[in-house]
């Protein structure tokens, strides 16, 4: 097992000194010295309570601190198996529960350890970079990301520290692109709670969102094996690829099929993909790697295809965001793009709705009208038969790895993602 680097706080006092870490500390990486620079000033930004955080409401707004209360906030992986644990004591839905219960017996303390460590490596005296990251880390999310890390390594033998930071690092580039998607997009709400360029600006958002960059590749190249970091730029190349690809797609007057896929598997899977093969790539064993990669690119795809789907099918408070979202800012997603495949008539509606959200906005009865001819169609229906395909394949990449639990594990997310209801 290969172990980390060793590394010091982020939270160490604000002066130029060489760095002194210990040999094993588990602390965040660094390079030797601190040249942090001091504090902005504190009117830089409006601070805001951080219990529970200043009580906010949804807006449409840019960077206004705004009141009263949140909704609750979605629960991680950890928080769900536990809740699933004391739901099996219940006898309720026992058979699905011991399913998901046994990945928390499989991943040990490793997922537990993640989920407190996340806010840590956020950690800056600088004002309010890791306000934002932690903001979204606070609201709660699925964590699939780690998980899949830890899974991959897992499959191949590997846990441990280097694993466990290669998992936050995964989860921090995962909050990274949240940050800048939700100022690109003008979105109010993540998860529930207002999103912090509501909380703070847009310009804190995209700032937090470079920091958890840094820090994410900080922990990948504090792992003594050069693979995980070669491949991390490369995704988040990728990932910078795929979101200026779906911002041309919005004026782009006719959207194929392969466009939307093109962008998925840039701005989706590349990360899914890394996951996959991060942890894996502790071992040396390339194949194993290989089928992870697949397995990672093909659940990417999955995940995204479902989402869109569930943008037209689940409850905003399931879902955590603001739903028609995409379709309000003339966004083609697969199951727009499989509607107008199968009824071109649709075309016209759905070009003069693209051109009301690119100038005054889309209007609720001009989105009600689209989505009820929307549902006329088989679109969803066709839309979830890929996603399921997309889960097929990844469990078929999984072929030439040897039988183990935490094969299994990876499965089941495959199979429960593709069923997602929220």
């Amino acid at each position: 097992m290969t172990a980390a680097r060793p590394s010091c706080s982020p939270s160490s006092p604000r002066t130029t000194r060489a760095c002194t870490c210990a040999p094993g500390s588990e602390r965040p990486p660094c390079r030797g010295r601190h040249d942090d620079a001091p504090p902005a000033p504190a009117t830089t930004f409006p601070r805001v309570p951080s219990a529970p955080l200043g009580a906010l409401r949804e807006s449409h707004g840019r960077g206004q601190p705004l009141a009263p209360s949140l909704s609750p906030l979605p629960m991680n992986v950890h928080q769900v198996l536990t809740t699933l644990e004391n739901a099996q004591e219940r006898g309720v839905d026992a058979g699905v529960d011991a399913h998901l219960a046994r990945l928390r017996s499989l991943l040990g303390d490793d997922l537990q350890r993640v989920e407190e460590d996340l806010p840590r490596y956020l950690e800056s005296t600088v004002y309010p970079l890791a306000e934002t990251g932690q903001h979204l880390v606070a609201a709660g999310g699925k964590r699939i990301r780690p998980a899949l890390v830890l899974l991959g390594a897992l499959v191949t033998g590997q846990r441990g520290e280097g694993v466990r930071r290669l998992a936050i690092a995964g989860e921090l580039v995962h909050i990274a692109t949240l940050l800048h998607d939700d100022v690109i997009d003008d979105a109010p709400l993540r998860r529930n709670a207002p999103t912090p360029r509501v909380v703070w600006s847009n310009t804190a958002s995209v700032l937090g969102g470079d920091y958890a960059l840094t820090r994410a590749l900080d922990l990948v190249d504090s792992v003594d094996r050069p693979e995980p970091l070669r491949e991390a730029i490369a995704t988040l190349r990728a990932l910078v690829e795929g979101e200026i690809l779906q911002v041309g797609l919005r004026t782009r007057e006719r959207v194929l099929t392969r466009d939307y896929f093109d962008v998925a598997e840039r701005k989706t899977a590349s990360l899914f993909r890394w996951c996959c093969r991060a942890g894996a790539h502790l071992s040396g064993d390339t194949r194993a790697v290989d089928a992870l990669g697949d397995y990672g690119a093909n659940l990417g795809i999955c995940f995204q295809i479902v989402d869109d789907v569930l943008d037209f099918e689940a409850r905003p408070d399931a879902l955590g965001k603001a739903l028609l979202a995409d379709l309000a800012e003339g966004k083609p997603t697969l199951p727009v793009l499989l509607a107008l495949e199968e009824a071109p008539e649709l075309q016209k509606a759905f070009d003069d709705l693209r051109q009301r959200a690119a100038h005054d906005g889309a209007s609720d009865e001009d989105i009600t009208r689209f989505v009820g001819d929307l549902k006329r169609t088989r679109a969803l229906q066709h839309a979830r038969r890929l996603g399921t395909e997309r889960a097929r394949s990844a469990v078929d990449a999984l072929t030439p790895l040897p039988e183990s639990e935490a094969r299994d594990a990876l499965v089941r997310i495959a199979t429960s993602l593709a069923a997602r209801v929220h």
